[in-house]
């Protein structure tokens, strides 16, 4: 039996087609300016998990910056298909973010999870070598 492999690829700005053919691991459907104008941005990143060349899962990240620190990044979304977890790629998609922070100077990496999201909070915590801090969030909408 053939040895099944998981890739991690940083999408770019010739990716369009690429994101809106994976829409399905979305929240909702990508929208086309916005996607393109993400994809085009240096400040934001998409990677895509590819499990035997199928979309899995992915992780978007973006690059924050203030007056007084270096930029670092910050985890806006990661997600794994239904039928995908389990087999390790969400954690690698996170080590990639984190080795990508490393090699280009965006560091520290942060995540924020909902207080409520048991299954979030057991994933951070499992990657071990994180700092849990206590925070609230608020959000309008």
């Amino acid at each position: 039996m053939a040895e099944r492999t998981i890739d991690i690829r940083l999408l770019g700005p010739d990716d369009h087609a690429v994101v809106i053919a994976a829409q399905g691991i979305f929240d909702n459907r990508p929208i086309p300016d916005q996607t393109h104008d993400f994809l085009a941005s240096d400040r934001e990143f998409l990677w895509l998990a590819f499990y035997d060349c199928e979309v899995a899962g992915f992780v978007s990240a973006t690059s924050i910056l203030h007056p007084d620190k270096l930029p670092h990044l910050f985890v806006n979304e990661l997600e794994t298909r239904e039928g995908f977890r389990r087999l390790g790629i969400a954690t690698r998609l996170m080590r990639t973010v984190q080795e990508y922070g490393k090699m280009n100077g965006l560091w520290p990496i942060w995540v924020a999870a909902e207080g409520d999201d048991a299954q979030a909070i057991a994933f951070y915590r499992s990657l071990g070598d994180m700092k849990e801090r206590g925070a609230t969030v608020f959000e309008w909408e």
